[in-house]
């Protein structure tokens, strides 16, 4: 796929796809080769490495890692749990809404987290259990959501329907800040965003 000469025409003419172009766009030949070989790689090539199982789903205000290489952690926040959608979308029921942060570790412990939203490795997601029970995300703590972090403004964008929502379905009258994709992100998205970024941004795996 050639993200920089391909039209955004249709549903793919939407906030997230342009702003990824217009990022795509100030990236030199190199990157972008990287790029399109990702997105046509298989996923076992740059799926999460395994952490360890858990039977326990997440709670609010969970702080989890997660591993995309060996001896690197990234820090994630489960923000809410148990979405309750307000049509009963079986896909959205009970499933989590996380973001997760550029702060890192060489170890899966709590000691470099960092909880900064003004810059998120990734756009929030909403995910199921499976990220956990596979072992993919690793719980290491658990803080109290601040009443700072209930007040993001954090909602997904519908490509389906061109209109921004909260993770219950909730309708929202502008783009927010914090924007993801509204749907649930599969067991290798979170995997394929984490590996994007790390290419755009090198430096994130140095310490």
């Amino acid at each position: 796929m050639d993200f920089t000469s391909t039209p955004l025409t249709g549903i793919n003419d939407n906030p997230i796809s342009r702003k990824l172009r217009e990022r795509y766009l100030k990236q030199d030949p190199k990157t972008l080769e990287k790029i399109n070989q990702l997105f046509n790689a298989d996923a076992r090539d740059y799926q999460l490495k395994k952490i360890k199982r858990s039977r326990n789903k997440p709670l609010e205000g969970d702080i989890f890692v997660l591993s995309p290489r060996e001896n690197i952690y990234f820090y994630g926040r489960v923000l809410k749990t148990n979405i309750k959608h307000i049509k009963g979308d079986t896909f959205i029921d009970g499933k989590s809404v996380i973001a997760i942060f550029k702060s890192k570790s060489k170890t899966p412990d709590i000691v470099n987290y960092r909880a900064d939203y003004d810059d998120l490795l990734t756009e929030p997601a909403i995910v199921d259990y499976s990220y956990w029970s596979q072992g993919y995300f690793f719980t290491i703590a658990n803080e109290v959501v601040s009443e700072k972090e209930k007040k993001l403004d954090l909602g997904f964008y519908s490509i389906g329907k061109g209109k921004y929502y909260f993770e219950n379905g909730v309708e929202i009258d502008h783009e927010p800040k914090l924007m993801g994709t509204y749907g649930i992100t599969t067991i290798t998205g979170i995997a394929l965003m984490v590996n994007e970024e790390l290419i755009l941004n090198p430096k994130l795996l140095d310490f």
